[in-house]
């Protein structure tokens, strides 16, 4: 007998498949891996590039940060410090949108003003934008269209104009409401009026307002004219009011306005 030989009648034992080892393993990697796509794509997204919806340098920018910012929920640090009415509306509208995208870029409308326009939910939203402190900032956004431009975004009052009664002073500041001539809306508004006064004219002027003046009360002994507004704001029927001062320091001055109530 020769040592180291099988003898006869002995067989090795079989080696052991490892065929499920390798099955089980192949398993745990494919449940591994479909849980980091899913965490890092779809919740919390951390391999998701986060939009840029801060930038505001140029017209361009601030357009698609808007619209990056529309579908992230984050389009409040990119509207001008005095915008429209409608905007505050528009916001909450496009809170429940589930994204946006842009459809005509930004472009000139007037000497310092730019337009966009974006789709979002089926609809059509046109911006338009201003310089502003930091960058370029949203005044106005228009569901349906780009938002008629201002003739100029200059806020500073001009003088005050001459007039003699409180009703042309009235009509004055009307007059200025439909131009959309926020220098001369500011310069019919007594001294002493609240600061939330001229700012809530300023932003009836962002948005697209018309009215006509349907009377005019003269109280003699109240030294005060009042009147009543029919008009357009925004696209919706609204009344208004104005009432001055008519014995003011200057001349008769308006003293307050409702955009949208009589």
């Amino acid at each position: 007998m020769t040592y180291g030989q099988p003898q006869y009648g002995q067989y090795a034992p079989p080696k052991k498949s490892k065929t499920w080892l390798w099955v089980t393993l192949v398993l745990v990697f494919v449940l591994v891996a479909g849980g980091v796509a899913f965490t890092g794509f779809v919740t919390p997204g951390f391999f998701k590039s986060k939009l840029d919806a801060d930038s505001r340098a140029t017209p361009e920018q601030l357009s698609q940060s808007f619209v990056n910012g529309v579908t992230d929920d984050r389009v409040s640090q990119l509207w001008c410090q005095i915008r429209s009415k409608r905007t505050y509306s528009f916001e909450q509208t496009m809170a429940v949108s589930d994204g946006a995208q842009l459809s005509t870029p930004a472009h000139q409308r007037a000497e310092k003003e730019y337009s966009a326009a974006f789709t979002s939910a089926g609809l059509t939203v046109g911006i338009a934008m201003i310089p502003g402190a930091g960058g370029w900032c949203v005044r106005d956004a228009k569901i349906g269209g780009e938002p008629e431009p201002l003739p100029g975004i200059d806020t500073k009052p001009a003088p005050r104009p001459d007039v003699k009664t409180g009703e042309e002073a009235g009509n004055k500041f009307v007059d200025a409401i439909n131009a959309r001539d926020i220098p001369a809306a500011l310069s019919v508004l007594c001294e002493k009026v609240p600061d939330s006064t001229r700012d809530g004219v300023q932003q009836i002027i962002n948005g697209e307002a018309r009215y006509t003046v349907e009377k005019a009360d003269v109280l003699t002994t109240a030294e005060q004219t009042i009147l009543h507004l029919a008009g357009d704001l925004d696209g919706t029927q609204a009344p208004g009011r104005v009432e001055t001062d008519d014995s003011a320091e200057g001349g008769p001055c308006v003293t307050s306005f409702s955009p949208d109530s009589d």
